[in-house]
């Protein structure tokens, strides 16, 4: 092996372990018309933010209108009507 290859190698290692440290952070801004707060990337990118509970983090939004809970609970119905149907759809490609 000769010593390009492995200062090549080297290099290539210790830049594929810290594949985000070349990315900025991004800024939090607020709405001075709503109040509400939006992630904006040095790239140009907008989002809007959210709390840890999952809601926007604007004024006017309750704290705990639980939107995770609500979302969790929705997928879990979702998910009981799939099973259902697959069990349906089981049955019936059983049936002689």
């Amino acid at each position: 092996m000769n010593n390009s290859f492995r200062w090549c190698s080297i290099a290539f290692l210790v830049l594929a372990a810290h594949p985000a440290s070349a990315l900025e952070q991004p800024v939090i801004w607020r709405d001075e018309d709503t109040g509400c707060a939006y992630l904006l990337t040095p790239q140009g990118g907008i989002s809007p933010r959210h709390r840890r509970d999952g809601t926007l983090d604007c004024p006017d939004v309750a704290a705990s209108t639980g939107v995770v809970e609500n979302m969790g609970r929705d997928i879990a119905r979702g998910l009981d009507a799939l099973q259902r149907e697959v069990e349906r759809l089981r049955e019936r490609y059983n049936r002689p």
